[in-house]
């Protein structure tokens, strides 16, 4: 298969921070939507928004320290029952006051936009004044591990300028069973917008073959073109030893030809024998943090790890990669030939056999 890195877009609203599971012949996906906890289903990625049926699963009550600004909800499997993982903040306090949640949900073999859902409150034994946004839950060697992004600690008053990674070990989805440890700052020049250094959006990746593991994450200004992705792979040994993780040289995905402009917060679903990555990027490079659509593209690896390139979408991209056809105009004969459209329609042909 000769790679090509075109990016579809998939939703045609604002859908920050895209969260994208495959389970039970179906994508479900979260994003922040603000105010409440929202899943999307849909039995195919092609036009998404269009397609999935979409479910509020959850709304804060009034007034609490999880009121405001809910951000980057994730749907996880783990232990026989559904969970989400989101940060909320106390609409008296705002932005500093961002700590993680959780709710529990049906068992696994349920479908999660059915229901029911519980508020759990925090993760137990997790720092109650330390700044946490952008969990997200991995398992390693049958161990389960938090990895979210978080201010220094200790908080200095300037500490919402830096945004660092920190990984917790965890007895159980609920259950802390260690300390945070710090394992990535924002120390390169691409990782920074102005006076902020910023990681956040971390989200676990691992090739096919297993031959590369660890987190892709995201750094710079998420409200500037300059948002973009980045690894730290997994060396292997113990997860809260921050010599077990090393930071990648160059960014994984960036914008040079938007659009989509400030590709990031991505997630990644294998499906179909491939990996594919899901961000959100906007159509503008002023956008700011409007319109931040989820999109769509391959991820290859090679013996130096993921790779994505710089990808296209819209007037840019070839329209033949999204219609699965070659160079001649004419339809290919094998799904991996395909562009992304292609590979969507074979996987789910597959699926109904």
């Amino acid at each position: 298969m000769v790679y090509n890195n075109a990016v579809l877009t998939i939703t045609d609203t604002t859908t920050p921070d895209p969260y994208v599971i495959f389970a039970q012949e179906k994508f479900f996906m979260t994003f922040t939507a603000g105010d409440r906890v929202e899943i999307w289903r849909s039995k195919s990625l092609i036009n998404f928004g269009a397609t999935a049926s979409k479910h509020t699963l959850w709304r804060p009550p009034e007034g609490t320290e999880y009121s405001a600004d809910i951000w980057a909800p994730e749907l996880h499997a783990l232990r026989g029952r559904w969970y989400i993982y989101f940060a909320a903040a106390h609409p008296a306090h705002g932005n500093p006051s961002h700590r993680m949640w959780v709710l529990g949900g049906p068992p696994m073999y349920q479908d999660p936009c059915n229901g029911p859902w519980e508020f759990l409150g925090r993760i137990h034994g997790m720092p109650d004044d330390h700044w946490a946004v952008d969990g997200t839950v991995v398992e390693l060697d049958d161990e389960l591990y938090f990895i979210y992004s978080g201010w220094p600690i200790p908080n200095p008053s300037e500490s919402d300028l830096i945004q660092q990674l920190f990984v917790i070990k965890l007895s159980s989805p609920t259950e802390a069973a260690s300390q945070p440890v710090l394992i990535c700052a924002p120390d390169e020049p691409w990782e920074k917008s102005g006076a902020h250094g910023i990681n956040e959006g971390p989200q676990f990746l691992c090739a096919p073959d297993g031959s590369w593991k660890g987190i892709v994450y995201s750094c710079a200004g998420s409200w500037t073109k300059d948002y973009k992705m980045t690894t730290l792979q997994f060396l292997g040994g113990d997860p809260l030893h921050a010599d077990s993780w090393k930071k990648g040289q160059r960014p994984l995905l960036e914008t040079r030809e938007g659009p989509p402009w400030g590709p990031g917060h991505g997630s990644f679903v294998e499906f179909g024998g491939e990996i594919l990555g899901i961000f959100h990027g906007t159509d503008g490079p002023g956008d700011g943090w409007n319109n931040r659509k989820a999109r769509m593209q391959r991820v290859s690896f090679s013996a130096g790890g993921p790779e994505m390139g710089d990808g296209k979408c819209g007037p840019l991209s070839d329209v033949n990669v999204f219609l699965g056809r070659n160079a001649s105009g004419s339809p290919q004969g094998h799904h991996r030939s395909h562009g992304l459209r292609g590979l969507m329609h074979y996987a789910v042909e597959k699926l109904r056999k």
